[in-house]
């Protein structure tokens, strides 16, 4: 697997570096950013959410796909 920085964040400027798992030529993917990789954003905020609430980035699959 390969590394790639991922500059997120609102305004861009913070920048992370993901392990890439290539899956075809043009599309990988990688942990998502929002939740860390176990798809439950509960654990951020237990008290309005829920302790089970799937992550709206990754919609609980715990990844991203994005284009290489």
């Amino acid at each position: 697997m390969a590394l790639m920085s991922v500059f997120c964040a609102e305004n861009g400027n913070t920048s992370v570096e993901r392990k890439v798992e290539r899956l075809d030529d043009i599309a990988g993917r990688i942990v998502c950013l929002e939740c860390g990789g176990d798809g439950n954003w509960g654990k951020f905020a237990p008290e309005i959410v829920g302790h089970d609430f799937a992550c709206p980035v990754c919609k609980g699959a715990g990844f991203e796909l994005i284009s290489i």
